[in-house]
């Protein structure tokens, strides 16, 4: 198993194990965002919109 494989199976087990951490933990490491009561928020927000992606357009028009 490589090194991608590796992260792409640890990345699965935590979405497996808290999801909603994890989404809230990618959030905060992208914006800077601290506060628990807004990474709900913006949680919340991403899960109640199917417009909003993770991942920047860009990498789907490639």
């Amino acid at each position: 198993m490589n090194t991608l494989d590796k992260f792409k199976t640890q990345i699965q087990e935590m979405m497996d194990t808290d999801y909603s951490s994890f989404i809230k933990a990618l959030i905060s490491i992208e914006t800077g965002e601290t506060k628990i009561d807004k990474l709900q928020a913006l949680y919340d927000s991403y899960m109640e919109n199917d417009d909003v992606t993770l991942v920047n357009e860009f990498f789907y028009k490639q």
